[in-house]
């Protein structure tokens, strides 16, 4: 017998995946199958539902989407590429600019069209969450179509989508396509940084044996390459570091893990703590124990990746794992990574939308169909926090402090019921040999 085709043993109530990367039954046949108008019925009205979420918090939600244009407005006046939008990496700039080439400097015009372009980027997302499961409907893409109108219009009006899409777009290609996920998570870092954090997890998956994960590494270290030596050429090495710089000197942000014990003692007694708008565009809690809760922080997301550490080197000593483990594991990193940061914004939950889309794809089991209700709980509570109730949590009213906590106990769930999952299915026995 071949050990190459030695599986672990997995849950029976797992879909198991062919080699395709879609699930069992999205391979059994095309009789009776829904056609792409099955996705376009619900993609529409969701949409359309989301747009309508906008309208009576537009011009909260059109804060951000204004700045950039006044950014473009700068950038296409006098202002250098080194100077423009310090916070956001160089590639970024690209999709800012993208609405000003094709309306010009006009503000309202360049907003909507801001959202149009983040409607087309969820539509090809959407596609191909569909087309990756052989045209079925899986779990992950309902979720996917429910979970934008859940978050709210903030999903339309933020950059967040762009790298969300292109992580969970690697996700997806990684079992069939390992140049392609490596290309797709490294154009994602480049755009926001955070998707490096999911190749660990990506380098776990069992699709093509170790030369597809070397090609996976190889496809991203050239894009990578490629980008930041197209950035040092054009913006200056130290615009590399910026966002980096930039992150770095930010203090305690109010809707953070860290700061929610200060809420919670702010909503008790309002004279002691407080928010304010800083100049880096969030607010910040300002009080006693500040200072402390940074160190906590830090010493938390340490905790947190020594942990995944431990979780992946056990997982990649056991050999051959369940399909559902790269996208499980890269659920809990970027679940820990918005828990134990000192900073946490309403967007950060787009990450981990198109994540856990992704993953169910190739996992329908119960323990994601959990995760899945969870993470439209938690997308439902934020979009109530932010920006229904965000003046009362600026001000840390009770009220929305309770909810804020809600949310925020509802993600620690989350992130444990994936890590936990992940930790089951790396480490069963080996079932046998065929």
């Amino acid at each position: 017998m071949n050990a190459d085709r030695t599986e672990f043993a997995v849950d029976p109530t797992e879909t198991r995946t062919p080699p395709g990367g879609a699930p069992a039954a999205a391979a059994a046949g095309t009789v009776g199958a829904p056609t792409a108008w099955w996705l376009v019925r619900r993609w529409l009205p969701t949409r359309a539902l989301t747009v309508l979420l906008l309208v009576p918090e537009v011009f909260r939600v059109f804060g951000d989407v204004s700045y950039y244009y006044r950014s473009m407005a700068g950038l296409f006046g006098r202002a250098g590429l080194g100077e423009t939008l310090r916070e956001y990496p160089v590639p970024s700039i690209g999709v800012f600019a993208l609405p000003r080439l094709v309306v010009g400097d006009r503000e309202v015009p360049y907003v909507w069209t801001f959202v149009g372009l983040m409607l087309l980027i969820d539509g090809a997302f959407s596609v191909a969450l569909w087309r990756s499961a052989g045209h079925r409907p899986t779990p992950g893409l309902r979720l996917w179509l429910w979970f934008l109108p859940a978050l709210g219009p903030i999903t339309l009006c933020r950059l967040d989508l762009v790298p969300a899409v292109l992580a969970g777009g690697a996700l997806v290609a990684v079992l069939r396509r390992p140049v392609l996920a490596g290309a797709l998570v490294a154009l994602g870092t480049a755009v926001k940084l955070w998707p490096a954090a999911i190749v660990p997890a990506l380098w776990l998956h069992r699709g093509g044996g170790r030369r597809s994960r070397w090609w996976l590494l190889a496809s991203g270290g050239v894009t990578a390459g490629a980008v930041l030596l197209a950035v040092a050429a054009i913006a200056g090495g130290t615009r590399l570091a910026s966002p980096l710089t930039w992150q770095s000197d930010r203090s305690l942000q109010l809707e953070s893990y860290s700061a929610l014990p200060l809420l919670i003692a702010g909503a008790v007694r309002p004279d002691t703590w407080r928010s304010e708008y800083t100049r880096f565009f969030a607010f910040e809690v300002i009080g006693p124990g500040v200072s402390a809760m940074l160190v906590v922080s830090t010493a938390l997301t340490a905790l947190a990746v020594v942990g995944l550490a431990v979780l992946w080197l056990r997982a990649a000593r056991a050999g051959r794992s369940a399909p559902a483990a790269p996208g499980l594991l890269a659920v809990g990193t970027v679940g820990l990574m918005i828990i134990t940061d000192k900073t946490f914004s309403p967007q950060y939950l787009i990450w981990l939308g198109a994540l856990t889309a992704a993953l169910g794809v190739t996992a329908t089991d119960a323990g994601t169909a959990r995760l899945h209700r969870l993470l439209l709980l938690v997308a439902v509570l934020t979009q109530i926090v932010y920006p229904n109730l965000y003046s009362l949590l600026a001000e840390l009213h009770p009220l929305a402090v309770a909810l804020a906590t809600l949310r925020d106990g509802t993600l620690v769930a989350l992130t444990w019921l994936a890590l936990h999952r992940f930790w089951t299915l790396t480490g069963r026995p080996v079932a046998g040999r065929s």
